[in-house]
């Protein structure tokens, strides 16, 4: 059999080839937890240089599509390159933003009263009424979710329910407009997690893998709590980026 041409465009031949395999693992010719054909086989399929194949191959593991072990072949290991989501945050305006950046599923919704331990996580008086959103944020153009997230909200808000079912929902735009209260601050704490199973299952990846969880506390007039969020985010699919910058005539210990 004749090698099957790759497209004379000028593009680099490895750029050409691991464009092909990228596709064809896609289309599903190469199913997670195969492996590629061995070298030799695919050199002759496409006439080229075992260079030109490793190259190729080496992108598919910079892609995260692949995983080549000596003496076992080339894994693959997903069918889309996974995706990740920088979220540069300064001021509020910017955590708005983000969110604006993003669509929202909403899953599910009931009614909570906190208990220590649910007070702990809100910062809020043992026994206070919550409305609870479970959804998921994703990037505008994949359908990969970025973050499994429990938010909630003051009983006030609760005719924001019908809004939350057109993905481009801003939450906590909804809040201000239901509540009658603008938000002035918004805090945020960061740690890691294991990765809990619920979480884990929507978001496609294994349980007590690791994680980030991500609680942001939204304050109104007097420091009146008005929403808590938290999130979890799978720690290969996000990063929060914070600048900090030294102020005119501010002078460093």
């Amino acid at each position: 059999m004749p090698p099957q041409s790759l497209p004379n465009d000028g593009t680099p031949r490895y750029l050409q080839l691991s464009s092909v395999l990228a596709r064809e693992i896609r289309e599903g010719k190469h199913p997670v937890d195969s492996l590629l054909p061995p070298e030799p086989q695919l050199c002759c399929r496409f006439g080229v240089s075992r260079h030109t194949l490793r190259e190729a191959v080496r992108r598919l593991c910079e892609q995260g599509l692949v995983s080549r072990r000596q003496g076992i072949g080339t894994r693959v290991v997903a069918t889309s390159e996974p995706q990740h989501y920088v979220a540069a945050l300064g001021s509020l305006q910017d955590l708005m933003q983000y969110t604006q950046r993003t669509r929202l599923k909403k899953l599910h919704h009931d009614w909570v009263q906190a208990d220590s331990a649910l007070a702990r996580q809100l910062r809020c008086a043992h026994g206070e009424r919550w409305l609870h959103i479970e959804a998921c944020r994703y990037p505008i153009d994949s359908e990969l979710p970025l973050v499994h997230m429990h938010i909630y909200v003051r009983p006030e808000s609760e005719p924001m329910l019908g809004d939350l079912d057109d993905g481009s929902a801003w939450v906590f735009g909804l809040v201000e407009r239901y509540g009658g209260e603008r938000i002035t601050e918004a805090n945020q704490v960061v740690g890691a997690v294991a990765m809990p199973a619920p979480s884990a299952h929507l978001l496609g990846v294994k349980a007590r893998t690791p994680g980030l969880l991500v609680r942001r506390y939204y304050l109104g007039r007097d420091q009146r709590l008005l929403s808590v969020s938290l999130n979890y985010y799978p720690a290969e699919r996000f990063e929060l980026a914070t600048q900090w910058c030294l102020r005119a005539g501010a002078q460093t210990p």
